[in-house]
């Protein structure tokens, strides 16, 4: 009697998936990052300091932490308006309570008349301080400088320290 009625319910669970299955169309995410994690792709950030754009990033995906607090980001592309320059860099981090972001991989950089490349980069927003303790390679029209470290503070001059070497040509 009870696998008769196992068997009897079986077309009405099958039915129930099926109605279920095509009520949900294809809303499934294109992909998933685990239990308890959000992801976005497309975003478009923009840091605002005194009501002014500080400087906008445009992040292809951005994988949350559980809590929401920290961020893992792919692809990413930061603009300072201040100095005008430009940022790439494949993987990132952004600490969402403090702001703080992280560059990891190779950052390249572009600005006025140079270009930059550091293995990582640091943006600290509460000092207005973007640094690397990596290293770093800076390139102009008529000079190359090379550092253990480097770090711009309130987007004005870029300090070089450790190991500092400079070529003019």
């Amino acid at each position: 009697m009870k696998k008769y009625r196992a068997i009897s319910l079986l077309p009405a669970i099958i039915t129930l998936i099926i109605l279920v299955w095509l009520a949900m169309g294809d809303k499934r995410p294109s992909y998933t990052r685990g239990p308890g994690k959000s992801v976005m792709k497309g975003v478009e950030v923009v840091y605002y300091k005194k009501e002014k754009p500080d400087w906008r990033a445009e992040i292809k995906e951005a994988l949350f932490s559980r809590d929401e607090t920290e961020s893992e980001l792919k692809d990413v592309n930061i603009f300072y308006f201040k100095g005008d320059v430009r940022l790439h860099s494949k993987q990132g981090f952004y600490d969402i309570a403090n702001g703080r972001l992280r560059l990891a991989g190779m950052v390249n950089g572009k600005g006025k008349g140079f270009t930059f490349k550091s293995p990582e980069l640091l943006y600290l927003p509460s000092e207005d301080i973007l640094a690397t303790s990596k290293g770093l390679v800076i390139k102009g029209k008529k000079y190359m400088l090379s550092g253990r470290s480097g770090r711009i503070k309130d987007s004005q001059v870029m300090e070089v320290t450790g190991d500092v070497r400079a070529v003019f040509y």
